[in-house]
């Protein structure tokens, strides 16, 4: 069976080649955002927004406004909105400013209890916010509204954040391209011919857009790390089950769906990231992470690879990418005396199949299909012509979910030996960077010809936490990146290497503007 898939990888790879100039000659015309102003208070980090917020220098009133203002502003053009609370959310920040001119807390009291007090934050449509949409981009669910908060928005909530809106995912979550029949296709801030990834898109793009600070996303699959790369900011896939995902729509049962499922924070500065998981993380869980502990880059072994050796299944990772891995390698190891470790993960070469083998063969996933008696192949060709109720993007993940249901064995044990080799080489000062994926943003629709995820999944399967970084852009000025990886539980040593990483490469860089 592995002979076939080989197969189906080429011919995959042979379509991407021939469909990448049609693709591109029928895309629509590239729209440029309105640019940002150059002495915003969309320019600041969380952290200096919020002490700021706290030593009354600036107004909660102000900054929310600000932020509702550039969302208005561009979203016309991403389209990443699902349904606001600008409303409540002025009102909320009338209500921080009024309480910090009154409360008799010190600063340091405020900043412990309420760390992101009058902060503005944007959250995946799929995590629960009280009284806002929670459709997921389904026909079937259009009304529909969380009558509660998840855990991860209400531990945001107390901590002082003002949740300003929910944004746009793939139907049912599905998917590395989102686009829905509710909201459409979202569209990438620094190129809107091209995708805003997903399934955390439309947190990635008003991200990228400077219309987001912060942000909650979720990651199956690398629904966090895509969106992050295709739109130039950060993104953390945490250790599972270190973040609750009670709250989380849609959700199913079985527990290795718990293993695979995370919630993580996206960010425009890096800095951000740890501030975020002290808050969404629990007490408990904040110590057992060590999230308070500095880490000494001296002490890091570094492993690197630049793209998985000896497969002509594969697609090349860009050399741009692989230029920002060797940069970064070297960074490490000049200006913070890491160690760079020779050593190549054999596992790898395989790990395609058995991380696809170990994500697909979760049961009990949501199937639209099959609870309505549905013809995968026929709602295909009611795609074709705009009959269905559903969107490719779906039905191509369920048809991919079938293939390796049907023609890939069990490689559990194989991920398992995967699993145990990577830890035993990382222990817990260890990383490892590498792409996040093959190359920069696509033009819409092209993911179905398009292999990004051997490089996306391998987190989830092992169950490793995972940063992305952005490290500038390619020939074409679509945002490039890497990931960090370490072993279970060391997340701040991915953040801390996020945060060196983002003075070598520079961070997030406002979308371009038109010439």
């Amino acid at each position: 069976m592995e002979f076939l898939l080989s197969i189906i990888l080429i011919l995959t790879r042979f379509f991407d080649f021939i469909t990448d100039p049609i693709f591109k000659y029928k895309a629509k015309k590239r729209q440029y955002l309105p640019p940002l102003k150059d002495d915003d208070l969309l320019r600041i980090k969380a952290s200096d927004l919020a002490e700021k917020i706290r030593n009354q220098q600036i107004t909660c009133v102000d900054v929310c406004e600000c932020y509702i203002n550039r969302i208005k502003e561009v979203n016309p053009y991403i389209n990443a909105v699902v349904e606001d609370r600008f409303k409540e959310a002025r009102r909320e920040a009338k209500l921080v400013d009024g309480y910090l001119r009154t409360t008799s807390l010190s600063l340091y009291e405020v900043k412990t209890f309420k760390p992101l007090l009058g902060v503005p934050v944007t959250i995946k449509e799929s995590c629960l916010v009280k009284g806002l949409s929670i459709a997921v981009g389904l026909r079937s669910r259009i009304g529909f509204k969380a009558e509660v908060d998840g855990d991860v928005v209400a531990r945001l909530k107390r901590s002082g954040a003002i949740v300003l809106l929910v944004s746009n995912v793939p139907e049912l979550v599905f998917g590395w391209e989102t686009v829905n029949h509710l909201i459409g296709y979202t569209n990438n801030p620094y190129d809107t011919t091209c995708t805003a990834g997903g399934s955390s898109g439309g947190e990635g793009a008003l991200l990228g857009a400077g219309a987001s600070l912060i942000g909650i996303g979720s990651d199956m699959a690398g629904s966090i790390r895509l969106p992050a790369l295709f739109n130039g900011v950060f993104g953390h896939k945490p250790t599972p089950k270190t973040v609750s995902v009670k709250g989380h729509w849609p959700m199913c049962e079985n527990c290795k769906f718990h293993e695979v499922l995370v919630l993580g924070p996206l960010a425009r500065f890096a800095t951000d990231l740890m501030l975020m998981m002290k808050v969404i993380c629990s007490d408990k869980m904040c110590l057992e992470l060590k999230l308070d502990e500095t880490v000494d880059l001296s002490k890091l072994n570094i492993f690197f690879i630049e793209q998985f050796d000896g497969s002509i299944t594969l697609p090349k990772v860009s050399e741009e990418i692989q230029s920002a891995v060797r940069q970064a390698v070297n960074y490490l190891k000049k200006e913070c005396k890491a160690s760079v470790m020779d050593y190549k993960f054999q596992a790898f070469q395989k790990s395609l199949v058995i991380c696809a083998s170990e994500l697909y063969s979760q049961k009990d996933i949501p199937n639209l299909l099959k609870s309505n008696n549905t013809n995968i192949f026929i709602e295909v060709i009611k795609v074709i012509f705009g009959k269905s109720n559903f969107t490719m993007n779906l039905l191509f993940s369920y048809i991919t979910k079938s293939f390796y249901n049907c023609f890939v064995g069990d490689y559990s044990k194989d991920n398992d030996l995967m699993k145990n080799e990577v830890m035993a080489k990382l222990g817990t000062n260890g990383v490892i960077i590498m792409p996040t994926s093959i190359g920069a943003a696509h033009k819409h629709n092209q993911i179905y010809f398009r292999l990004i995820y051997p490089y996306l999944i391998l987190a989830n399967a092992l169950g490793l936490p995972s940063t992305s970084v952005p490290c500038g852009f390619d020939k074409n000025g679509m945002p490039i990146g890497i990931q960090v990886m370490a072993a279970p539980y060391q997340d701040r040593l991915c953040l801390a290497v996020a945060e060196e990483l983002e003075k070598l490469f520079g961070g997030w860089v406002p979308p371009p503007e038109k010439s």
